[in-house]
C-alpha cells in the first residue's frame, strides 16, 4: 500500500466532553446535531474484561464463541465516540459514563477491574453518577436512525462492536452464531473499519504489531486525555483513522468490514464456516 500526501490539515483544539447523568440531555441533543452533517464515528469502549481467554490460533467460532460469552455476561462501562467529516476532520468527541456496572457484585474480571482504577477509572462516581445504559440506548438508537453515520471506526474493535450492538439496542444479548452476528452488525450498524486491521497492510506500521498509543506515534499523532478512557481513545483512533486516510489508499473500502481477530470480512462469514486465525487473546494489553 503507497503513502500519499502527507500535508496536515489545520486542526482545531481537541476536547473530550464527559457525559454523566447530569448532563446527559444537553450532550445527546448536541451528538444529534452534529451527526446530521458529520457521518464517520470512531469507537472505544470499557469494559469489565474477559471472563473467558481466546487461546491463540483459535478458528473463529471459538473466537465469536469467547466474544459472545464475555459481552453477555458483562456489563459496558464506558462508551467513546468522535465525530469527523469527510475529509477527518474531528467535530466531536463524548465519553459516556454508564452507571449499570457495580464493581462490588457483578461480572468481571478482577484484573481488568485494578488496571482501570490504577488508570483513573472511579467506579463509585460511575454508580452513582453514571448514565442507565437504557436510557441511552433509547436515545443513541434513534439518533442513529435518523442519522446518515455511514463508517464506524475502530482499534482492536471485535469487543467494540460487540458492545455497540447491545448499546444501539440492535440487539439485548449477541445472537448464537457468528452468521447471525455478521448479519446483526451489516444491518443494524453498518460498515466497520478496524484500523488495527489495516495497519497490517500499510508501509512502516509494524504489521500492525502495535497497539493504539505506538500506532499514533508511527503516524505522528500524540494523546489528548487519559489513557485507557473511552473518550481519549476514541479520539486518538479518529486522529489516526484521518492521517492513515491521508497517508494511504484508504477510499476503495477494501479493508472494511474486518475486524482484528477474524480473517475474513464480515460479510463473508456466512460462506466461510471454519476460518484458521494465527493469534488472538483478549488480555489488558491488547487495548493500549
Amino acid at each position: 500500500m503507497g503513502r500519499r500526501n502527507r500535508a496536515r490539515p489545520r486542526r482545531r483544539t481537541p476536547s473530550i466532553q464527559e457525559v454523566w447523568a447530569s448532563n446527559f440531555d444537553h450532550e445527546i441533543l448536541r451528538l444529534e446535531r452534529c451527526l446530521q452533517a458529520n457521518h464517520i464515528l470512531s469507537i472505544d469502549t470499557e469494559f469489565p474484561g474477559c471472563i473467558r481467554s481466546t487461546p491463540w490460533g483459535s478458528i473463529d467460532e471459538r473466537v465469536y464463541e469467547d466474544l459472545r460469552f464475555n459481552v453477555n455476561q458483562t456489563k459496558l462501562i464506558q462508551l467513546g465516540l468522535t465525530a469527523s467529516d469527510e475529509s477527518g476532520q474531528v467535530v466531536g468527541s463524548w465519553e459516556f459514563n454508564f452507571s449499570d456496572f457495580d464493581h462490588q457484585i457483578d461480572t468481571q474480571n478482577p484484573s481488568s477491574i485494578s488496571f482501570l482504577e490504577q488508570n483513573g477509572l472511579d467506579f463509585a462516581k460511575l454508580k452513582k453518577q453514571g448514565i442507565p445504559l437504557s436510557l441511552f440506548t433509547l436515545n443513541f438508537s434513534r439518533i442513529i436512525r435518523r442519522s446518515r453515520v455511514r463508517k464506524w471506526v475502530t482499534f482492536h474493535g471485535l469487543y467494540d462492536i460487540g458492545y455497540l450492538v447491545k448499546a444501539m439496542g440492535v440487539a439485548e444479548e449477541l445472537p448464537e452464531s457468528m452468521e447471525e452476528f455478521a448479519e446483526m452488525v451489516a444491518r443494524g450498524v453498518g460498515v466497520v473499519r478496524d484500523l488495527k486491521e489495516v495497519a497490517r497492510w500499510c508501509e512502516g506500521l509494524e504489521q500492525g504489531r502495535v497497539g493504539l498509543e505506538r500506532l499514533g506515534e508511527l503516524l505522528g499523532e500524540k494523546r489528548f486525555g487519559m489513557k485507557h478512557h473511552a473518550g481519549s481513545d476514541s479520539l486518538l483512533t479518529a486522529f489516526v483513522h484521518a492521517k492513515m486516510a491521508r497517508w494511504f489508499r484508504l477510499e476503495s473500502g477494501a479493508y472494511d468490514g474486518h475486524l482484528y481477530g477474524l480473517q475474513n470480512k464480515l460479510e463473508h462469514m456466512k460462506v466461510n464456516q471454519t476460518i484458521m486465525f494465527g493469534q488472538i487473546s483478549c488480555s489488558l494489553w491488547d487495548y493500549e
